[in-house]
């Protein structure tokens, strides 16, 4: 690994958690509910924390099980934390493997069997996993992991979704730490730069769905495209048929997430079409405002930009 953990040092029910109080598991099940508890609008997404044991002391590691670590809008990491998949050591084939993996915990165990196996001296030591929509801890215990727990609802305690302050990083920071940087520099952002990104981005999502036989795209997506190029206002209207399509998008691309059958290797065209779709809609929503919320736009577009850097064609 070229950096994060590897650099530094280079059947269970929902609920069931190891015997015996650990203070590194306590503190990776106290996080893994708060994105439960701050991803709750977005839905259909189960998390894994991962507390790594390292020379310099523990890491608290987190994936999600949508694209490539995607996190929702609202939901901001501590700094205390990082995100598997920012990982620049990582190579495309662990991106694509694991790309959408329906159970988290299995994401974060082949992390951190390449962490291990890079350096004897780092040990995955406790797994959370939340259980609402395919996730489960259990594999981690299976391949050793000392100390695990399912995480399902109701919530631990209805506590109030962390803002972003100094203790917290914007998702954006997570993938890009200088562009989010720039954009929220303080001096004025290139408005035509920001939409030449929305349009290279939506335009990616819909030449890429051509490719799947039988695959629509929902037409409040070309339609909100077309009027935000041509200077039109959007209509309340459409701005909801566009929101039901995120929605929609969301829930097809939950459903089709791989490892929910015992020969996946990697997500299909359809799983991968609906995440972009998701991404694309969700992009298109944040020009809704008087003023673009430019860090949330940046953020939707190299999600789209990923996928296609992973599969350069649709049908691959």
């Amino acid at each position: 690994m070229a950096s994060g953990v590897g650099a530094t040092a280079a059947g269970a029910v929902a609920g069931e958690r190891s015997g015996a109080p650990d203070p590194l598991l306590e503190q990776a099940s106290e996080l893994a509910y708060e994105l439960m508890n701050a991803s709750r609008i977005y839905g259909c997404i189960d998390w894994c924390v991962g507390m790594f044991k390292t020379p310099s002391g523990p890491q608290a590691w987190v994936v999600s099980s949508e694209g490539s670590g995607f996190i929702p809008a609202g939901v901001f990491l501590p700094k205390s934390a990082r995100l598997v998949f920012s990982d620049p050591g990582l190579d495309k084939d662990f991106h694509a493997r694991w790309f959408g993996w329906v159970n988290p915990a299995q994401t974060m165990l082949a992390y951190g069997q390449l962490c291990m196996a890079s350096n004897p001296n780092v040990e995955l030591w406790a797994v959370a996993a939340s259980t609402d929509y395919g996730g489960n801890a259990a594999v981690a215990r299976e391949a050793g992991v000392r100390h695990i727990e399912n995480c399902s609802l109701p919530l631990k305690s209805e506590t109030e979704r962390p803002t972003l302050d100094d203790s917290r990083v914007h998702r954006l920071t997570t993938i890009d730490p200088a562009e989010y940087a720039r954009l929220t520099a303080g001096g004025a952002v290139d408005r035509a730069q920001m939409w030449a990104l929305t349009v290279a981005a939506v335009r990616t999502v819909l030449v890429r769905a051509s490719e799947l036989l039988g695959f629509q795209v929902p037409p409040a997506i070309r339609q909100v495209a077309t009027a935000i190029e041509n200077g039109e206002p959007v209509s309340e209207e459409l701005w909801a048929e566009l929101d039901l399509a995120r929605q929609s998008a969301v829930l097809d691309s939950s459903g089709q997430r791989p490892g929910r059958m015992s020969g996946d290797t990697g997500p299909s065209t359809y799983a991968r079409c609906f995440h972009n779709v998701a991404r694309a809609a969700e992009l298109l929503q944040w020009w809704s405002g008087s003023t673009p919320e430019y860090v949330e736009i940046a953020y939707a577009a190299r999600h789209i930009a990923k996928e296609a850097e992973l599969w350069p064609t649709m049908a691959t």
